[in-house]
């Protein structure tokens, strides 16, 4: 029995939404729905001295559910950013923008002088006594570091509501502090901001938190182009895990949204992946270390074999024995590799001969699907079938095999048996591997839904025949790629396939059903 949330009468009936908040009565409920609406969510931020804070389930949370949907506290240009427009933070050409007219920063045109986002920097300016005049526009400008930390550092007076909870985000100044990228920072922020901007307004300290803040607590917003980073309240108290139970889009506006791919008991803690769920565990560790200052200790990256996938394996150096080569230790990546069946160990030196290989042939390779397939013909010697390296060709061939429904109708039967083998693996690969790599697995789920269908066409043409299995089959995959996309806005190529497989979902249900 809890007391009832405006009476405080005791009683037994919970808020059904996020199950915290108890109410003797529906009129009660109805009652207070103003003033707990802010507050209602289907979890609660706990604290540790592991975790600091984190979400917590208080309830089932449903597959495809949204657990958050939230603007950001504050968004600016990357760190690393050539010029762009400082309302709509999308990039600009040399010869077609305009100059704001009070601080000199560039800008889209008219409709984006008026924009809140670029009131913090245009204020610093004006007080600085001397327009900004940018006029290299082709690769990283060094103006455009500091931005997003003075718009931080201004938040009190540009956004008042949203300055307390930015104040309560986690910086770990203490632990970045004499990194070398804390040194860096130093000079090309910290000491660059009242330098350039002549102003002693803010301490050296403010200033570096305000960098750790950012690069912390910042997510990559795709809206613009190129991508910016925004701060995210609610969302920077998700934990992180290499297989995340929360998926992360963002509609028109840049609103975060994070939701459940499948369903989240209650008590679990919400996750999302801080690195790339796609990259291998090596890199995913270097990349948190280096970001975010600390090692993923999440059940994919304390097992060598990545949930039995051997996403980063190697061949056994021994041609006849069928072994795969992982780490010692699951802990130590960069110490010496053995066999599995043999036992026999490699220096760590053969492992990265072979990867920096691969990975540079990758990058330099010219991405036709001719290319691909050689590129998988000879990295199989040393590359078992589900390594990164090897999935990451996988998905271009997938792309790559007929990029249309036009090429696919005149693909030849070798290569649509190709495209849907490689999709079928890579679908059931990231399913275990990357759940909530939904823009992906979505696109993947689309392109074997077309090759299924094209292939179920040329079976029924020989035969005269209609095989229900195989519309079912592709009808299985289109739907799933609905699930996966339903939230991609259509600024996004996924908004677009989201669409057309809306069309082709309901197109096939009218088949089957008269079929």
């Amino acid at each position: 029995m809890n007391p009832c949330q405006v009476c405080e009468t005791a009683t037994k009936n919970k808020c059904s939404n996020c199950n915290q908040v108890s109410y003797c009565s529906v009129q009660h409920q109805k009652q207070d729905w103003k003033a707990h609406k802010s507050q209602c969510y289907p979890f609660k931020i706990a604290q540790n001295e592991l975790l600091g804070r984190h979400l917590v389930a208080t309830r089932n949370i449903k597959p495809y559910e949204i657990v958050i949907k939230e603007a950001p506290l504050v968004r600016g240009p990357s760190q690393i950013s050539a010029p762009v427009c400082m309302g709509c933070l999308n990039c600009i050409e040399p010869n077609d923008h305009i100059t704001c007219d009070k601080c000199g920063w560039p800008l889209c045109g008219p409709e984006c002088h008026a924009l809140d986002e670029h009131r913090a920097e245009c204020q610093l300016t004006q007080e600085r006594g001397q327009k900004v005049n940018v006029q290299e526009f082709n690769g990283p400008h060094p103006l455009y570091t500091c931005v997003s930390t003075v718009r931080c550092l201004l938040i009190g007076e540009t956004n008042p509501a949203n300055a307390a909870k930015f104040k309560q985000l986690e910086t770990l100044e203490q632990t970045r502090r004499g990194s070398n990228q804390w040194k860096a920072d130093l000079a090309s922020i910290g000491q660059f901001i009242p330098k350039f901007f002549r102003t002693q307004k803010f301490s050296e300290e403010e200033i570096m938190r305000a960098v750790g803040a950012l690069q912390i607590n910042g997510h990559e917003v795709p809206t613009s182009d190129p991508p910016h980073v925004a701060v995210f309240y609610t969302a920077s108290f998700t934990e992180n895990s290499c297989v995340p139970n929360l998926a992360k889009s963002f509609n028109k506006h840049g609103h975060c949204m994070l939701w459940a791919p499948k369903e989240i008991k209650k008590n679990s803690h919400l996750s999302i992946c801080y690195s790339d769920a796609v990259w291998g565990t090596a890199d995913r560790q270097r990349h948190l270390m280096q970001t975010k200052l600390f090692k993923c200790s999440c059940e994919r990256c304390l097992d060598v074999t990545e949930l039995g996938t051997n996403y980063s394996a190697l061949k056994c150096e021994d041609r006849k024995c069928p072994g795969l080569l992982l780490p010692n230790k699951a802990d130590d990546w960069h110490g010496s590799w053995r066999c599995r069946e043999c036992q026999k160990q490699v220096q760590r030196k053969y492992v990265d001969g072979i990867l920096e290989r691969a990975s540079q042939d990758i990058q330099s390779m010219e991405k036709t699907a001719e290319n691909g397939f050689k590129y998988l013909k000879h990295y199989e010697k040393w590359l078992p079938t589900q390594h990164y390296h090897l999935s990451e060709v996988k998905i271009l061939q997938v792309q790559l095999i007929a990029k249309d429904q036009q090429e696919l109708m005149i693909l030849s039967d070798e290569h649509l048996q190709l495209k849907l083998k490689y999709a079928k693996e890579l679908i059931e690969l990231y399913e275990t591997l990357a759940p909530c790599e939904v823009r992906m697995l979505g696109t993947l789920c689309f392109e074997l839904h077309s090759a299924i269908s094209e292939n179920t066409r040329r079976i029924a043409l020989q035969s005269n025949l209609s095989p229900r299995e195989m519309l079912e089959e592709s009808l299985l995959y289109v739907e799933k790629c609905v699930n996966y996309l339903q939230y991609e806005s259509d600024i996004f190529v996924e908004g677009h396939i989201l669409k057309q497989a809306k069309i082709n979902r309901d197109a096939l249900r009218m088949v089957i059903r008269i079929s």
